[in-house]
């Protein structure tokens, strides 16, 4: 039996051992073959981002902003219009991730990580339930990470 991992950057843990990016690949995995999973992909991508510490600073603003917005009712589609429009390669003048040299993050105790997520991947609805509730703590969580 293998030893459970703590995920030092979101404190998750995964009693099989696997890791975070592990468990990502087999989530998203499960996302893009199956549309009840499929359903909350922009929470889950955004979520792992953020508590992974994946975005420079001007991507948490836009994406925290997307968040709020999706969770009050704003469909993907008109999010992924948005990330077209406002975020395209072309249009942004800034990285989506973290470049070296960037200001440290602050640690934050998250309440849900993506831990929570996989424990409810055996059915759909609850899946979702899972990952909509992970979104709706990180947003409010989020908060000390977004720059001042």
């Amino acid at each position: 039996m293998s030893q459970p991992y703590n995920c030092p950057d979101c404190g998750a843990v995964h009693p099989d051992g696997s890791t975070c990016p592990e468990v990502f690949g087999r989530l998203l995995a499960l996302e893009m073959t199956d549309p009840g999973f499929g359903q909350v992909h922009l929470f889950t991508v955004a979520c792992y981002m953020i508590q992974h510490n994946g975005y420079s600073d001007p991507a948490l603003v836009w994406m925290e902003r997307q968040l709020r917005d999706h969770l009050a009712g704003t469909p993907a589609a008109e999010i992924r219009r948005r990330s077209a429009q406002e975020v395209s390669q072309a249009e942004r003048k800034w990285k989506v991730t973290r470049q070296p040299g960037d200001r440290p993050l602050p640690r934050v105790a998250w309440s849900r990580t993506i831990a929570d997520a996989d424990r409810a991947a055996g059915d759909p609805a609850a899946y979702q339930a899972a990952v909509t509730a992970w979104a709706r703590a990180v947003v409010e969580e989020m908060r000390p990470l977004l720059p001042r």
